[in-house]
């Protein structure tokens, strides 16, 4: 069952670690995207969001930092669905609802995001390893003798 934590962590992250380092691969596009999303300053905007992406993918997958990077990727989740898929406006009934989509999208992986910062990362992670290696190699959960 303790597998389950970094796997977990693992498929959570992997979606932010490839989506933030195709900002930086795909800038010119996503610029172009952001600025006809109506996001102020788009190219710094592309570039932030890519390292924060990157950033909070890698810290939740290593499980250090693990609620820090979380608390990050929720604030990008929340963000991006107000300031890029804003559904509410469009006319057109396809590009509504798939902007639907994506706004659910971003608001359900921004809760599981939020259930990381509370919960923190679980077994298997570089920071539970840390603490334990402080504790002279006492298992965290384990009774004191």
């Amino acid at each position: 069952m303790g597998l389950l934590a970094p796997l977990g962590r693992l498929l959570f992250s992997v979606i932010f670690i490839t989506s933030g380092l195709n900002h930086f691969i795909q800038l010119q596009a996503l610029t172009a995207y952001a600025q006809a999303s109506g996001v102020p300053d788009p190219r710094t905007a592309v570039l932030v969001s890519g390292g924060v992406l990157v950033v909070g993918g890698l810290c939740v997958l290593l499980g250090t930092f693990a609620r820090l990077g979380a608390a990050m990727l929720a604030v990008f989740l929340v963000a991006s669905a107000i300031m890029v898929h804003h559904f509410w406006k469009m006319d057109d009934p396809v590009q509504a609802q798939n902007n639907l989509i994506h706004f659910m999208k971003n608001l359900s992986m921004a809760g599981g995001a939020l259930l990381i910062v509370y919960f923190g990362p679980g077994p298997f992670s570089l920071s539970r390893k840390k603490r334990e290696n402080a504790l002279g190699g006492m298992k965290l959960g384990a009774p004191l003798r």
